[in-house]
């Protein structure tokens, strides 16, 4: 008589898997094991779509991919290197003055943060403005006119002043043309504060507000082109190179 052939691992396997299944324990650990992926992929997918919109709004609280700061004009071997690059360039000046209204309106005077932009203003995000304190808003890009300059609704409160009146800075009378509503690149810190004069950059020499001495913030802006962030990242670490490289005190890439 032959002795009983012992079943294989595999088979014993088998049937214990279809025990199992048949007692529910095996269709419960799937249901957890579906659950526990489908719960992963969400927050994956969440992080990413946060990460994007992170990255998103702080380029446009930037008002550029990346930025060149210093408290001198920004050197113009930076600038050429940008466009060599085929990126977009946009350059803003900013600093505390005081605005004054004329005599005729009381002759009040103000502190303001003065910002002069150029025309590819601003690179990234939206600013918006309005034709009066009543009007609709619209969204608006480039510098103000020559001649011309868009405030923060309250220079006009503080200096009694209405739409298209003049406000004095240093030596230029400047319209005041359209109301701030939105700046995309205002940032925090203590002139976040003051009203914003904004004007084209211009017009910045007659004011004659800029000395050696003034406390001035230069600002590069740059973008690339939808796709090309590589770009952006190689041009940061060339500028990083060349402040080392020449020892450039005050500039700095953000």
């Amino acid at each position: 008589m032959s002795a009983p052939q012992r079943p294989s691992i595999w088979s014993l396997a088998w049937r214990q898997t279809q025990r199992d299944f048949r007692a529910g324990e095996l269709r419960l650990l799937l249901l957890a094991v579906t659950l526990a992926v489908a719960a992963l992929t969400a927050v994956g997918f969440f992080a990413d779509r946060l990460e994007r919109g992170l990255a998103r709004d702080a380029r446009q609280m930037l008002g550029g991919d990346a930025i060149v700061s210093s408290d001198q004009p920004s050197p113009q071997a930076f600038v050429e290197e940008a466009r060599s690059r085929a990126l977009s360039v946009a350059t803003t000046v900013s600093f505390p003055s005081m605005g004054r209204a004329g005599p005729a309106q009381g002759g009040a005077s103000r502190l303001v943060a003065v910002k002069s932009v150029s025309e590819a203003y601003p690179l990234r995000g939206r600013l918006t403005l309005r034709d009066g304190p009543s009007a609709q808003t619209l969204d608006a890009a480039g510098a103000p006119e020559r001649g011309t300059v868009w405030v923060d609704a309250g220079v006009l409160d503080a200096l009694q002043l209405k739409m298209g009146d003049a406000l004095l800075l240093g030596d230029a009378a400047l319209k005041i043309a359209r109301l701030i509503v939105v700046e995309p690149d205002r940032g925090a810190g203590f002139m976040s504060l003051a009203p914003r004069v904004m004007l084209n950059h211009a017009d910045l020499a007659a004011t004659g507000l800029v000395q050696p001495a003034s406390r001035v913030t230069y600002r590069l802006a740059l973008a690339s082109p939808v796709g090309r962030d590589a770009d952006v990242a190689a041009y940061v670490q060339w500028a990083e190179t060349q402040i080392e490289q020449r020892h450039l005190r005050g500039v700095r890439v953000e």
